[in-house]
């Protein structure tokens, strides 16, 4: 069995992704005739050569960091080089790793039901969403949750509902908790560091516009 492993962080191997990846990878290895192949997708120009690997694979996982509520611009320009194998995926597991620095799980619910839909679109099978909330490091529990969702995705070729469960339990933030996270968002010392980036891009007169309105 072939099973493709995306790392879709700007950053590769220096990234956190890369640390999903050897984790899920160990939990899979655990299965007899098991081929695993990791891939970074930080180079656009190798996009189409993984694409057609992909298609060939029996299981294939992206891997990839939610920045507020959008994902990598190279991850999602590696779903585009997707779209001439529509229809053509039938035989293949597509599951994918969520990591955010949201400790609510309704933070990544909008991407999460993107990636099952665009799983339905490709007509592949959707092997599950895992979200890691919460930041995007790795200690020894969470490396231990990784390897057992790789030890679990066979032989179904999907990660278990009991152990997608226990990746960000906790769907919303307690109010009292919530009330106290905005008061302190208001501090300088929470807002300085995002109003040193604003000024470095050029955006701080911009704060405020609401776009969408």
């Amino acid at each position: 069995m072939y099973i493709l492993l995306c790392n879709g962080s700007p950053r590769g191997i220096r990234g956190f992704s890369e640390k999903y990846s050897d984790a899920l990878a160990k939990g899979l290895a655990e299965h007899p005739n098991v081929q695993i192949e990791k891939v970074n997708l930080n180079r656009i120009a190798g996009h189409r050569e993984t694409a057609e690997r992909l298609a060939g694979a029996d299981c294939a996982v992206v891997i990839f960091p939610l920045y507020t509520d959008a994902m990598p611009g190279m991850t999602m320009a590696f779903f585009e080089e997707l779209k001439p194998y529509i229809g053509s995926l039938e035989n293949i597991s597509l599951g994918f790793i969520v990591q955010s620095g949201f400790p609510e799980h309704i933070q990544s619910r909008a991407v999460e039901k993107y990636l099952e839909r665009l799983t339905e679109i490709l007509g592949a099978r959707y092997a599950g969403t895992a979200v890691f909330g919460g930041g995007m490091g790795m200690n020894e529990k969470r490396i231990a949750l990784v390897h057992r969702l790789g030890r679990e995705f066979l032989p179904d070729k999907r990660f278990t509902k009991e152990t997608l469960a226990l990746t960000t339990p906790m769907e919303t933030i307690p109010l009292p908790a919530r009330v106290l996270v905005g008061i302190l968002g208001l501090t300088p010392l929470v807002q300085m560091p995002w109003i040193l980036q604003l000024r470095k891009n050029g955006a701080y007169s911009k704060r405020n516009d609401r776009p969408y309105e």
